[in-house]
């Protein structure tokens, strides 16, 4: 018999929408073969409403309305609620799926969000890098306290093993540092100015395949890149990075000139996020770099990649194939899977 777990959505933007759009049909199928079967019993969201409904919502009527640009309200039952918060106090729900926009300056509101449900008795699944970079430990130690997890893999390259593969497969090892090119829409710029594609245009590309926001403004200047900087320094390398800490440089002052050029050499550009320790403290940054053709971080469009240097394993890199949201939102469901099977 299965058992039923109770989600609800904090945000509802594409991955959010992805993350739904799958969840009666293949990530079902999986949740059964764990002996689940999932209810998101509320959704809220900034455009458009909030809906709670504790025998669960109708995903398909919550997609419609919100591709129609109409509100999620028509589908609540009993008393409304207001704004984000009283959802969280209020949802019956055993799972909160915080997967609102990043604020890279602040991590807010998504710390707040998270450290509430923690609080309140929920476990979190996130894919918000915001809450890892700026507030880590005190989460993982109220989720601790309470007896629930805080799980956030989608935090950086999506749904590529990154968290679960250093701590499940590299026990014992010591993460020394990092290199990765972790910012899809970057990645993807750079390469369409290789091919002699504006940046405009090549901008424009990314935010239609979704992994670029209206304003792409905080990708460019390399401040998602520093955030989920943050985010590997202080999950894998137990550091307290902060991004204000990080003064990215970011692709604004590289032309399709400097791309070419580098080209011809055999070079490609790409925006590098690096963490180090030097002196004892482990320091991050975020620059573009020229890297050999054949480095794994020399990648193509959106591919991006990590390479870890540990104590007893060397480097170890893992690389993600033309990020789309398919991949963040399996990420949610990784972790899903994860905390039901603890």
């Amino acid at each position: 018999m299965r058992r039923d777990v109770r989600l609800a959505l904090v945000g509802f933007g594409n991955v959010g929408r992805r993350f739904a759009e799958r969840l009666p049909g293949p990530y079902a199928r999986a949740l059964a073969e764990a002996g689940f079967r999932a209810r998101v019993t509320g959704i809220a969201t900034a455009r458009h409403g909030i809906a709670i409904d504790p025998r669960g919502l109708a995903l398909g009527r919550a997609l419609r309305l919100v591709a129609n640009g109409r509100s999620l309200v028509a589908l609540q039952r009993g008393r409304s609620v207001r704004d984000v918060r009283e959802v969280i106090a209020r949802v019956p729900a055993d799972v909160l799926v915080e997967i609102t926009p990043l604020e890279p300056r602040t991590g807010q509101p998504a710390t707040r969000h998270v450290r509430q449900a923690l609080g309140r008795g929920l476990h979190v699944v996130t894919a918000n890098k915001g809450p890892v970079a700026f507030a880590l430990r005190p989460l993982q130690s109220l989720a601790a306290r309470k007896g629930r997890l805080f799980l956030h893999e989608g935090a950086v390259m999506d749904g590529t093993p990154v968290f679960n593969l250093v701590a499940r497969c590299l026990r014992g090892a010591q993460i020394t540092g990092f290199r990765a090119t972790p910012n899809s829409t970057t990645n993807l710029v750079l390469s369409r100015m290789e091919q002699g594609m504006s940046r405009e245009a090549a901008v424009r590309e990314a935010q239609a395949l979704g992994i670029a926001e209206a304003d792409p403004t905080n990708d460019l200047d390399g401040w998602d890149a520093a955030v989920k900087g943050c985010a590997l320094a202080n999950a894998l390398m137990h550091a307290a990075v902060k991004p204000a800490q990080v003064r990215p440089r970011g692709i604004g002052g590289v032309s399709a000139r400097d791309v070419r050029c580098a080209l011809a050499a055999h070079l490609r550009t790409r925006l590098v996020v690096r963490g180090q320790r030097i002196r004892g403290r482990v320091r991050v940054s975020v620059a573009p770099e020229r890297i050999p053709l054949g480095d794994p971080l020399a990648g193509s469009g959106p591919d991006a990649a990590l390479v870890l240097a540990t104590d007893l394993m060397g480097e170890i890199g893992v690389f993600e194939r033309g990020a789309t949201l398919d991949q963040t939102a399996y990420a949610l469901l990784s972790d899903l899977l994860e905390l039901l099977r603890l």
